[in-house]
């Protein structure tokens, strides 16, 4: 077990030391000296010769220990569409990505078809003809153009209604998909 403090840099160098040893030494390293008021953090690096690899992170500053707990704001971490979801959630959209069953009705025809919304123009959509069998008939909606199904039930495509997500930092552009 190799431990060396700097007295100049006040670098502390730590390797192959159990995590309670090496913050032991960090908290003492950066509580010596206790007559200054403005202290700089200790930083914690490893041995040059064992990583060329080196992550950048191992070179930053610890915060001084005031025995809080600090976790990150989850809205920080989080991107795109993981963001997105949890943030339709919170707005008590169960399925932001419209990918849920949608309950036919009974008696559809072309003035009064089963609607699916989409943001896209076209859609791959599959029709449960008859309950007791467990084969999917799929088929290609088109926006505007009402379609039959083998079983005689119609669907239409329609255009989705956007959420106001603004206060999660998300506008609508960023809503709809990209153009491929």
């Amino acid at each position: 077990m190799l431990a060396h403090l700097a007295v100049g840099g006040r670098c502390a160098t730590l390797s192959a030391l159990p995590r309670a040893n090496t913050l032991t030494i960090i908290r003492k390293a950066s509580s010596s000296g206790g007559s200054k008021k403005h202290e700089e953090p200790v930083t914690v690096s490893t041995p040059t010769g064992s990583d060329p690899n080196s992550s950048p992170m191992s070179q930053r500053p610890l915060p001084p220990d005031d025995g809080k707990v600090r976790f990150p704001n989850p809205w920080d971490v989080i991107l795109n569409k993981r963001r997105f979801e949890y943030a339709m959630k919170f707005k008590g959209y169960d399925d932001p990505f419209d990918m849920m069953p949608v309950k036919r009705i009974e008696n559809s025809s072309p003035e009064n078809p089963n609607l699916l919304p989409s943001c896209n123009d076209k859609r791959l959509m599959a029709c449960i003809c008859n309950e007791d069998v467990y084969h999917l008939k799929w088929m290609h909606l088109h926006r505007g153009e009402p379609k039959r199904c083998y079983c005689g039930h119609w669907f239409k495509l329609t255009e989705r209604q956007f959420v106001d997500l603004s206060d999660f930092g998300i506008t609508e552009d960023m809503q709809k998909p990209a153009a491929h």
